[in-house]
């Protein structure tokens, strides 16, 4: 639903309120970088932005009436006031502002709900040439699907200063809607960096949607294996391998000497994974289960999951 410009100010100052104090001065910088141009906002909740576009209002409003003039009375238009006119209206300027301020007003709700814990150390305002980056790439970011996403992506830039490189930027800029389900579909599955190589990619619409994936620069084109490390027995005669680990969610795989088990997986990408870092958190722990059972097990003799607060779970073990 669209919002009026009168009152796109007040949500976006109502959205910052919930941010904590260490983060406001990074975040209020960043959103005076992004509606630059326009108007310069202040951290006093954005209040002088509401008469700028109060401003591009009644002007867009005078023009349109010059321009329905012109079009009532076609036989004596002069074809330079049109062209003028056109020019001074300029529609496109006003999309952009109004995409730049729900974009702006995206970050500020997902800071307020993301940097709970967050210290003026850790954050930061954006330098000035990834803003201008973001700012060319975000413009033009006319859904709402896309304007939520790079909010996100600005939040997690002031939480995590580094967190998004260009190219994660222009890809996101790029990314129709098919793709965009492809992928959360694939990240849905990720055990951490990658997703194990199970049959569903290997054939039918798992391989087709990898491939899509893969053409996008969000997958790798091909699987990888990792190899045991060289055997150093720890417990009970058995080495100790960890091939997979997210959200502290892990895996420890206990081998023998001579044992040939590998896994298999599709890695993500660097745009992949920060990409990924703005969608819903996956299932690790059921990704990492399944992914275990999976593993080729000769030479192993057990494998434990370990998580957080919890303790260390035996989900396999070998039965002499």
């Amino acid at each position: 639903m669209s919002v009026p410009e009168s009152t796109a100010v007040s949500m976006i100052a109502a959205a910052a309120s919930g941010v904590p104090e260490p983060v406001k001065a990074s975040l209020f910088k960043a959103i005076s970088d992004l509606l630059g141009g326009l108007v310069s906002v202040p951290a006093a909740k954005l209040r002088q932005y509401t008469q700028a576009i109060e401003d591009t209002t009644a002007a867009r409003s005078m023009v349109a009436g010059v321009l329905a003039k012109a079009a009532v009375d076609d036989s004596g238009a002069d074809p330079e006031l049109l062209k003028i006119a056109a020019e001074v209206y300029l529609p496109t300027i006003v999309r952009k502002a109004k995409n730049r301020l729900s974009i702006a007003k995206s970050a500020a709700e997902h800071l307020g709900t993301s940097a709970v814990n967050a210290s003026e150390e850790e954050t930061a305002a954006p330098d000035d040439d990834w803003m201008n980056r973001f700012m060319r790439f975000a413009e033009d970011a006319s859904s709402e699907r896309l304007q939520d996403l790079f909010g996100r992506i600005l939040a997690g830039q002031i939480l995590r200063p580094g967190a998004f490189g260009f190219a994660t930027l222009r890809t996101l800029s790029e990314l129709d809607q098919g793709i965009a389900n492809d992928f959360t579909e694939a990240w849905s599955k990720s055990v951490g960096d990658a997703v194990d190589y199970s049959p569903e990619w290997q054939r039918g619409d798992g391989f087709s949607r990898w491939k899509r994936l893969a053409e996008a620069g969000l997958m790798a084109p091909a699987s990888s294996i990792q190899f045991l490390p060289p055997f150093k027995a720890v417990m009970d005669g058995a080495a100790l391998w960890s091939p997979m680990t997210a959200d502290g969610i892990a895996l420890c795989v206990h081998f023998q000497e001579g044992s040939t088990s590998t896994w298999d997986h599709i890695a993500f990408t660097r745009v992949g994974r920060e990409l990924g870092t703005i969608l819903q958190k996956p299932y690790y722990e059921q990704n990492i289960r399944q992914a275990a059972h999976r593993l080729p097990r000769h030479g192993l003799t057990r494998i434990d999951l370990l998580r957080p607060n919890v303790g260390s779970e035996t989900i396999w073990h070998l039965h002499l």
